[in-house]
């Protein structure tokens, strides 16, 4: 005779679109903190507890309010991870904002835009670690981390395009495939330095990413650049814009720096 496996409990209840709106953008001062209260505390439970096994009580309890309120601002649990993704990014980008910039030649533009992502990495290893496994079995999900990155891989292809019209890149690299590439090796090194662990030095890898880089496409290298690891003194930036933000990029924007820039 045959049995009948057990079902699955759910993680959540199902709740319909239909059964509780989302509100607009609050309007109230007390609103807008308490929607963004909501989203830290998302952050913070997600990191702790992973998006699968995190639930709406323990949102609200991080946030201090009541159950229910968290559906005056969002339907669903999805609804927030999306809203915390889009904060992630928001991280990413101050960081370009937040620090000096040293050189506007490619190279050091390159070595900042690496040392902000790894920075900005670090800080968020746990979130980001949560983000690269839900990507992968939730569709939706998946969706938004591959908006965030071709937003980036845009960036940097529209930078690498501009390094060669100025003969600072060679002419046979193709940029489309070159930024997709680079940046993936920055975001995966940071993958496997901070979400699984593996040994880091950031002098000594930001020197080894900018030298990849830089080398693959030609770019011209600093007449005083140290040649061991740890030549960089600088400190960092972050290139970044969330999606959908499809204004300018001018030219003393971070956001264009094009390193690191397919990552996240």
């Amino acid at each position: 005779m045959t049995k009948t496996p057990p079902a699955v409990p759910a993680a959540e209840p199902a709740r319909t679109a239909t059964a509780h709106r989302a509100a607009p953008e609050p309007v109230t001062e007390r609103g807008r903190r308490t929607r963004t209260a909501l989203v830290e505390a998302a952050r913070t439970v997600f990191a702790e507890r992973g998006y699968i096994d995190a639930t709406i009580g323990d949102i609200t309890a991080e946030a201090d309010v009541a159950h229910g309120t968290f559906y005056t601002y969002f339907e669903s649990k999805h609804d927030l991870f999306q809203q915390v993704v889009l904060a992630l990014v928001a991280d990413f980008q101050a960081a370009a904002h937040s620090l000096p910039r040293t050189g506007d030649d490619p190279y050091s533009r390159v070595a900042r835009a690496n040392r902000g992502y790894l920075r900005a990495y670090s800080r968020n290893a746990r979130l980001m670690g949560v983000l690269e496994q839900v990507a992968m079995v939730d569709p939706e999900l998946r969706d938004i981390r591959l908006g965030v990155r071709t937003f980036w891989v845009e960036r940097a292809e529209q930078r690498i395009i501009r390094w060669q019209q100025e003969g600072l890149a060679r002419p046979g690299v193709d940029a489309h495939y070159a930024a997709n590439a680079l940046g993936a090796m920055v975001d995966r090194c940071a993958f496997l330095w901070f979400v699984m662990g593996e040994p880091y030095e950031e002098d000594r890898a930001v020197a080894s990413l900018t030298d990849l880089y830089a080398h693959a496409l030609g770019l011209p290298l600093p007449d005083d650049r140290d040649t061991t690891p740890g030549f960089s003194d600088d400190l960092p930036g972050e290139p970044g814009t969330p999606p959908g933000d499809k204004t300018g990029c001018p030219d003393n924007s971070t956001a264009c720096d094009g390193a690191s820039a397919a990552s996240v």
